[in-house]
Parts: C-alpha cells; structure tokens; sequence
C-alpha cells in the first residue's frame, strides 16, 4: 500500500522537490524544462541532484512517516518489508520479506533476545559464524543480520518448496533416480562444510527445503561448528533417530540422558554427518527412518547394534552405499569423499561452490566469475552502490551491514539468472508411489527432535 492510499489521513508522495504535490497557484515553478541560465550553481546545485535508489531507500527510513510506521508495528526492519508468518519457534519466528531494492523474496527469521539465554545466544552466534563461512547452492544463504535492541533478524535465501520430510510424508518414498538427483546436492552441500572444516550435526528430512521442484537446500545451522583436523566432540546434537551409534556411546551424561549414554571418549563430527546422510538416503528410498522403537532407548539399542531390514526393491548399489554410511564402527565407516565416489553416485553432477578459485586457475571458472562480477556491479551501480562502498564496511560487522547485504542478494539472483540459463527447466520429483512402483500405504511419520540439544 502506498502512503496516499492510508485511509483517514494524507501524506503527501514525493513528486516534487518540496515532497508534497504541486502549488498550481505558481506556474511558473513547474515547467518541465528549465533553461541552463535558470538552474542553480555552486552548492545550490546538490539539491536538485537526483538521489539513487539507495539513498532514497536510507532516507526513507527515518523521513518516510509510513515507513517508520512499518518498522514501529513490526511490517519493516531495514531494506526489508515483512509479511505472513511462514513458521515459529520456541523463541523465534519466520517471515517472508521483501528487499525493496531488489524485490527478492526472502525468509526473515525473527528472534526474540528477552527470550534467548546465554546458551541460545551461544548457538545463534555460532549458527552465523558458521553460514559466514559457506557459499554453495545447496546451502540456504545468509544475506543479512539485522540486530535491534529487542530483537535479531536474519535474513536468509528463502526456500519456497517445503521440507523433504513433508514431500515424503505426503507422496511417499522416492524413486532411485529422484533420491540420487537429491541426495548428490545434499553430499554436495556436506562435503562443502567438510571442505571448510565445518560439520552440521543435525542432517535429517526436515532440514532439507525445496527451493524448487528439483533443487534442495541443507538449512538450519544452529548445532554446526568449526572442527579443527581430526578434531573430536563432544555434545550430543541432532535428533535421536539419525544419531550415530557413538553419540550414544561417547558423550558427556546428562540429566536427561544418564540411562542413553556413558562418557568414554569423542567422536567425529564429519564421520557422525556421514552416518545422518546413510539414514536420510534411507528415508528418502523407504519413506521411514530404518530404527525403530516406541521409546529412545529401544531405538538407541538398534541404532548400537546397527539392526534395520533392507527392503529388497532397493537395488544392490544402493543398499551397499547405505551399508557403509550405516557402519557402526566409525573407523571404518565411508567419508564423504568416498560417498561420491561409489557406484550408485557414479553419474551423479555435484555442485561446485559459488565462485570457486583454484590455486591452479581455470580458465573457465576463472571466465565465469568475471562475468557475474560485471553483471553484479552493474546492477549495484545501478541502485546507487559503488565498489568503494562496500569496501567501507567494518570486517568485524560481517553480516550486519545493508550494502553487504544488497551484494549478497544480487550476487544470488545473478547466480540463479545463469543457473536457469544453464539448466534449462527442471522436472518435478516423482515418488515410487506415483508412479506404482512398489506402493505402500502411508507411514504416519513423527517429527523427532533430541532432548539433549533442547537442553545442551
């Protein structure tokens, strides 16, 4: 809704240099042309220079009085409009936004400070420090942090498609075909982490988006952390069902937890990531976790001595793959490197990161990044923001800066623009029970999440 549109009362637009509508009474002051002797020099000159749309887009925020009506109500925050409310927390909330610049869609997640302890607060800063670090197309991407005195806003890639869960709930387990075409942009995503020395400790179906029919994205990075080489944890995260056998075994007690598991040493936070993917393939060929157990401890016992049935449609391929993501020996469990590598995921494309630069350089890589360098900045110019400005922002503000934040979107919609081009249109996953393939009734699945990180 535009300002003059507020029932009840008037604010003027700005359609002319004093920001009401135009005084007919004086002709004279609006002639669509002025003459060279007519316009003013010397510093008079500033104001009629026109503003960029960044800086009306600043300026609207402490002058527009029906913007600062949005930010006061709760419908703004920054560059960004707010709308319908897609999901909420314990202490958060989503909303779909729109960045007024550039018209991107995007999903705002709103956390309430008086809300967060210090353990919250612990594991928001981590889940930042970490997005900080990745930029992959399987990854959802931080554009912004917008931090108020009450509250934390960050906004993210917004994935429209819903969870792999649900698309499984609903139209059943999928075909091989479809579950590699996922689940190689998943191993992508992880093997990015990997790569940056990053580990997710929560990969299960829920944390699997549909951006669109045929690209997925790994999100919710609130129990991620940095690893150093051979490096091991040890805090128990993720949820029960897709919990590595040494998560039980090696961990810390916890009140909660002191008849789970028995402290005796660390584990792998890649090699416990790896066992979460073994239970996500699964799930996505079957359409239900492989252990099962009316409480915890019934599942901790098959998840300790590896016992699930392996339903004889799915292929010896798959089921060798699933084997060695699903050893309960972690020392001898597949990594990632040797998930891409195996037969079932012999054909597989997996995506490379954003702007890779190879100590080697690739022409054709090295070709790609400058043309969407040049395709960036041109619309960034275009709103009014220079190469010089973003280098203004302060190293330490990382996220927290509306240039950067604008960089980022932009940077995003190129990527997506040459991606289409690229692809071409996709098609839409189909389901096993779509197409009549080993159908099966629905499973009534429940969404599961760990006491331990509720707490921990």
């Amino acid at each position: 809704m535009r300002p003059e549109h507020i029932p009840g009362r008037f604010v003027p637009t700005q359609r002319s240099d004093d920001g009401g509508y135009p005084n007919h009474n004086h002709h004279e002051q609006f002639n669509r042309t002025k003459s060279a002797v007519s316009l003013p020099v010397g510093k008079e000159m500033d104001s009629v220079v026109e503003k960029t749309l960044y800086e009306k887009a600043i300026e609207q925020l402490s002058n527009n009085p029906f913007v600062t009506k949005e930010v006061a109500i709760g419908r703004r925050i920054g560059f960004y409009r707010l709308g319908k409310e897609l999901g909420a927390g314990n202490f958060s909330k989503v909303k779909l936004g729109v960045h007024v610049l550039t018209k991107e869609k995007v999903a705002v997640k709103v956390m309430d400070k008086s809300k967060m302890d210090q353990k919250a607060q612990k594991l928001l800063k981590r889940e930042i420090q970490s997005m900080e670090k990745m930029n992959h197309p399987n990854i959802i991407r931080l554009f912004e942090c917008v931090d108020t005195l009450a509250r934390v806003h960050l906004v993210l890639e917004y994935a429209s498609g819903g969870e792999l869960y649900t698309f499984v709930h609903e139209k059943g387990k999928l075909t091989e075909t479809d579950a590699r075409l996922f689940f190689a942009q998943i191993v992508s995503a992880v093997a990015h982490m990997h790569s940056r020395n990053l580990v997710h400790r929560d990969i299960k179906a829920e944390n699997v988006m549909f951006s669109n029919p045929t690209l997925v994205k790994l999100v919710d990075f609130g129990f991620s952390c940095t690893v150093d080489p051979n490096m091991l944890l040890e805090t128990f995260c993720g949820s029960p069902p897709y919990a590595a056998p040494e998560l039980f075994r090696y961990l810390k007690p916890h009140s909660l937890l002191k008849q789970l598991v028995s402290r005796d040493k660390s584990y792998s936070g890649e090699l416990v990531d790896v066992w979460a993917l073994g239970v996500l393939m699964y799930f996505m060929l079957v359409g239900t976790t492989p252990f099962k157990g009316e409480t915890v401890s019934q599942m901790k016992k098959q998840i300790m001595e590896g016992n699930y049935y392996l339903p004889e449609y799915i292929s010896a391929m798959a089921g060798e793959l699933i084997k060695n993501m699903l050893e309960v020996d972690s020392e001898k469990r597949a990594d990632v490197d040797w998930v891409k590598k195996s037969i079932w995921m012999r054909d597989c494309r997996f995506t490379k990161s954003y702007l890779t630069i190879q100590t080697n350089v690739n022409l054709d890589e090295e070709s790609e990044k400058a043309a969407v360098n040049e395709k960036v900045w041109k619309i960034m110019n275009g709103y009014g923001i220079t190469e010089e400005m973003l280098g203004e922002g302060d190293a330490e503000t990382g996220p927290r800066d509306s240039v950067i934040g604008t960089y980022r979107i932009v940077q995003f919609q190129v990527h997506q623009e040459m991606n289409k081009k690229s692809k071409g249109a996709g098609t839409p996953p189909t389901s096993s029970a779509a197409n009549g393939a080993h159908q099966a009734k629905p499973v009534a699945l429940k969404k599961t999440r760990s006491k331990a990180c509720s707490i921990l």
